[in-house]
């Protein structure tokens, strides 16, 4: 597969999880976080094991450390979203979640030894001021304990995309997703049932929510972001995927009448550059 090809997949992905926050959103309105994680991370596991089943009965014992390593790094990641949202704005909780962009070239520097370039600096933070300026309000100012547990949110996601960076080449997409959403999903059971309780009842307008979550958010959102990072590298992926916040603004102003602010245009003008920055190739001679 070409890494064009890859990207494009990844676009897919924003798109897809840009829609995810009105079905997340109207999930919250009848079952708790951690059910809805149960839920969506379990039942997005079914197909990939159906699709895998004969790859999961060979597998080794580090494929199975990747995948579950992969899966509990996802778990944290919307975990501790989860609470962050409970403690401060959604805008703020949107803003500090995609400050993985910049997060991933200094991790990467970090953990791999690999120094980020200057153009990866530079588009990095064109992109994160293009977030700041599509979600945050004039609260930005004031910080409490959710705005850390979303940044430490953002750390997580950061560390998902590196270590999918390290692991998708090797392995087969369909068992890798597997087992991020069964790790995922057993940990989110555990919390769920534990904190939570089991749900009495999923009503209709909940079920249709959590189909969308299921098939769209997860399994297939996850299945391709699996399958383009074994072309493409976890910088460039963190800069595509923040295409999410674009896409959840420009829903919610088609969907719920949220009205486009100048700040907002600009700030989508700016993300939707740092993407076409990052992956300019000039022509050689």
């Amino acid at each position: 597969m070409r890494k064009s090809t890859a990207n494009i997949m990844l676009v897919i992905v924003t798109i897809i999880w840009g829609g995810g926050f009105i079905a997340t959103s109207a999930a919250l309105d009848d079952l708790a976080p951690f059910t809805i994680l149960m839920i969506r991370f379990l039942g997005a596991a079914i197909l990939p094991i159906i699709l895998s089943w004969k790859a999961l009965r060979n597998l080794t014992a580090m494929t199975i450390k990747r995948g579950l390593f992969c899966g509990a790094l996802l778990f944290l990641a919307f975990a501790f979203q989860t609470f962050g949202l409970m403690y401060t704005t959604p805008s703020k909780n949107a803003f500090l979640t995609a400050t993985n962009v910049i997060l991933v070239p200094y991790l990467l520097w970090l953990i791999l030894k690999r120094k980020p370039t200057k153009k990866e600096i530079l588009a990095s933070t064109l992109c994160v001021i293009g977030i700041a300026l599509l979600t945050l309000r004039v609260d930005v100012i004031q910080l409490n304990i959710g705005d850390l547990l979303s940044f430490v949110c953002a750390i997580f996601f950061a560390g998902h995309m590196i270590a999918l960076e390290k692991s998708a080449p090797q392995e087969n997409v369909f068992a890798m997703t597997a087992l991020q959403m069964i790790s995922a999903g057993v940990l989110s059971a555990v919390f769920a049932l534990t904190i939570e309780g089991v749900p009495k009842a999923i009503p209709a307008t909940a079920s249709v929510a959590l189909g969308y979550s299921i098939i769209c958010s997860t399994m297939l959102a996850y299945l391709l972001q699996t399958w383009a990072q074994k072309y493409t590298s976890a910088n460039h992926a963190s800069m595509i995927l923040s295409m999410e916040a674009l896409w959840a603004s420009f829903f919610s102003y088609c969907f719920f009448r949220e009205t486009m602010s100048a700040n907002m245009l600009i700030g989508a003008a700016f993300i939707f550059l740092s993407v076409l920055y990052i992956e300019y190739q000039p022509k050689k001679e």
